[in-house]
């Protein structure tokens, strides 16, 4: 079962783009491939193992294992996530630059990989009681923790404030441009992104852009061919979408969009084995 929970409170809504909870209550495998994207996931599980490998995580119950929480890097290519036997999840989904209020290291630092666990005891202590609660109330619990943990600092604000014209694919910004405009040179702007947005301005204007060709396609009111796709979404040629699309996913655009389902709407996007 998975289920999605918008946040309540005005301040977390500017961060986050929902919860989820994930449960199964039978001892079975499942797995799916997530592909890249600009949003930042971070997942607490109860009595589960945790394993990474080569663009893979495999996740397994084992009793007595205490509070997980896994949190997901910047990555370019399909990620592989496999789960054995009946595990508990709740995740936090963050909007592009919103985990970067709630951690006092830089994003960067902590997520450095495809996958990661997040080593933070207040975060474990917190996720203790997340489970207990699980059954009512835990998503109060959950929204108030994370607004105890919200952090303000100017750096991050200059930042953010580079992320709608780096997402504005009309625009036509060169990254040395869009440094210009938050008051960086280039050199120092690449190195901030990159330390709070964990990759470079150039890999995230390649997701934004796999992002918006995606929604494109799957939230449109009619039926929409490659080509339209390609120059709603500045790719150079269909050519180039298509390479680009398979780079990121491992998949043509036909077979990727034959293959993936989408989850509570179209919240989640991913291919089901």
């Amino acid at each position: 079962m998975l289920k999605t929970i918008l946040p309540q409170s005005p301040v977390l809504q500017q961060y986050i783009e929902f919860f989820y909870v994930f449960e199964t209550d039978k001892p079975d495998q499942f797995s799916y491939f997530a592909f890249p994207h600009y949003n930042t996931g971070l997942s607490f599980f109860r009595d589960a193992q945790v394993t990474r490998k080569d663009f893979q995580v495999h996740v397994e119950k084992t009793e007595g294992t205490g509070i997980h929480i896994e949190i997901l890097g910047k990555y370019t290519r399909p990620v592989l996530v496999h789960y054995n036997g009946p595990i508990q999840e709740v995740s936090v989904i963050f909007k592009p630059f919103g985990i970067n209020r709630f951690i006092r290291e830089n994003y960067h630092t902590i997520a450095p990989g495809f996958s990661q666990a997040f080593q933070n005891e207040k975060w474990a202590l917190f996720g203790k009681e997340l489970f207990e609660g699980l059954a009512e109330g835990a998503f109060d619990q959950l929204e108030a923790f994370l607004l105890r943990e919200l952090v303000e600092t100017e750096e991050l604000a200059a930042i953010q404030r580079s992320l709608p014209v780096m997402e504005d694919i009309d625009s036509g910004f060169s990254i040395l441009e869009v440094a210009e405009k938050t008051g960086y040179n280039l050199k120092s702007f690449q190195r901030h992104f990159t330390r709070h947005m964990g990759c470079s301005p150039v890999d995230y204007r390649r997701i934004v852009r796999f992002r918006n060709s995606v929604s494109s396609k799957l939230n449109a009111s009619e039926l929409k061919t490659l080509t339209d796709i390609t120059y709603e979404n500045n790719y150079f040629d269909q050519s180039y979408f298509i390479k680009e699309f398979k780079r990121l996913t491992h998949l043509n655009p036909k077979k990727f969009f034959k293959e993936v389902s989408l989850l509570d709407g179209d919240k989640i996007v991913w291919e089901i084995l």
